[in-house]
């Protein structure tokens, strides 16, 4: 297995023990592994074929795995069968008149921005990490600061290739039923292995904005500052809110990034705060692991209070280059995906949902972080429907924060999603109920009962 991950110090994915972990690990460390009895390794379509109908064959669960980003369950197997995508990691084409791409599901996504970048081309949505395959971040749906824009990143595929797990290749399009099915499906329909991606004209390295921002100390102030930029976020290329919560005190930000004109003082200036935020996330990588956890906190620091200038790529890695989740206490992310009327009390009910564990101990410092969304996916097409992405990332104490004590939390945060209408964003941990699962889930408007509920993962 090679290693391209991208600043996760304390986790390798080159390492043959990651196969038996998810990102459950990040939030506890102690945490048992999943042997797989058999891995795939399949460098083609063809291939994929191979490995399903031996699976099907052999009556076993076949769980197909990208880089292992997910912490619900959905890319172990306990002495079963693993597909791993990783040498599926072609480019296959690019087509500059078209606007898109064509990948193999287990690329990296920042390999393919990099790629594009040669050609004065980027991907309209990217993950805050580059080492998410194509195919993970299309099954789970995907996000980015630009997602008021753009949609998903599922949205912007125009076409893919699955096989389903009868072994049978499927291609499909926007018309075809399966379409959507298939996106943001989790793997449960079949395995994504290929995809065709809208991109855009635009040299990110170099593209300047200014960032408009907006600081308060105050969460009530914050809260309604940030649904209204999930209302409203304008003509921002790219919008981000973000809190963080001491427990006695908090500070946050909300940011609307819009082109600025090219001059000496604002390129200056953007390149030292790239230098700043690239000194702080290489000191997550190579000082010791305790002064790494001070950079780490630095990091998140700094993310209150975001550089004016800066340009397209440091937005969208601004929060995965600052603070290396992977580094310092164990921490925990929960997220939801809020229609954009309800984004405040969604949000509230959620750190309502982790006061408890907070008292207990089993929860420290935590920070909200909101993305506005204007999806066809998760709308069903409908016109003027916005959502908002709605992230809670908690350091914990593993010794506190048991089972019994997570379970808690995260039944609660289903619960006020489900109150408010809102999906969860089913990588990160949700209850284990099938009936209620389904009702967080956005694609069960697309789905059919015939897979089940649990029946496979990918993320």
């Amino acid at each position: 297995m090679r290693d391209r991950s991208a600043g996760h110090r304390a986790l390798s994915h080159a390492a043959l023990s990651w196969l038996a972990y998810d990102w459950e690990r990040v939030g506890d460390p102690t945490t048992r592994p999943r042997w797989p009895f058999k891995v795939y390794l399949p460098r083609s379509t063809e291939e994929v074929v191979r490995a399903v109908r031996e699976a099907a064959a052999a009556g076993e669960r076949l769980i197909v795995r990208g880089s292992g980003h997910s912490s619900n369950g959905l890319v172990t197997a306990e002495g079963g069968a693993v597909l791993l995508t990783e040498l599926m990691d072609r480019v296959v084409e690019i087509d500059e008149r078209a606007g898109t791409c064509t990948m193999q599901a287990g690329v990296r996504l920042g390999d393919v921005d990099r790629r594009l970048a040669e050609r004065g081309l980027g991907l309209k949505v990217v993950g805050d990490h580059g080492d998410l395959t194509a195919g993970g971040f299309a099954s789970v749906g995907g996000i980015s600061p630009a997602s008021h824009r753009f949609g998903l990143f599922a949205d912007t595929v125009s076409e893919l290739e699955y096989v389903d797990f009868a072994g049978e290749v499927h291609r499909c399009g926007r018309t075809d039923p399966a379409f959507r099915r298939v996106l943001a499906g989790l793997g449960r329909h079949g395995v994504i292995t290929e995809l065709t991606v809208e991109v855009l004209r635009i040299d990110k390295r170099r593209t300047l904005l200014r960032n408009d921002r907006i600081v308060t100390g105050k969460l009530p102030e914050f809260l309604a500052k940030a649904a209204e930029m999930v209302v409203s976020p304008g003509q921002a290329w790219y919008a981000r809110a973000f809190w963080i919560d001491l427990g006695k005190a908090g500070c946050g930000q909300i940011s609307r990034y819009h082109p600025a004109a090219e001059r000496a003082d604002r390129v200056v200036r953007s390149r030292l705060a790239r230098g700043c935020q690239r000194a702080i996330g290489a000191a997550t990588a190579f000082l010791p692991r305790s002064a790494a956890a001070v950079a780490k906190y630095a990091g998140v620091a700094a993310m209150v209070l975001p550089p004016v200038y800066t340009t397209a790529d440091r937005v969208e890695r601004f929060a995965d280059e600052l603070a290396d989740a992977t580094v310092g206490a164990p921490t925990r992310m929960f997220i939801t995906i809020a229609p954009a009327e309800a984004a405040a009390e969604v949000a509230r009910g959620m750190l309502d949902a982790c006061a408890a564990a907070r008292r207990a101990g089993a929860i420290g410092p935590l920070t909200l972080y909101f993305k506005p969304i204007r999806s066809a996916y998760l709308s069903g097409d409908r016109d003027g429907v916005r959502h908002a992405e709605i992230t809670v990332t908690a350091t914990v104490d593993p010794a506190r924060m048991t089972e019994r004590v997570l379970s808690t939390v995260v039944e609660r945060i289903d619960d006020v999603a489900l109150a408010h209408g809102a999906f969860r964003y089913l990588h990160t941990r949700t209850g284990s109920d099938p009936h209620r699962r389904r009702r967080l889930d956005p694609n069960a408007r697309y789905g059919d009962e015939e897979s089940g509920p649990e029946a496979r993962w990918l993320a």
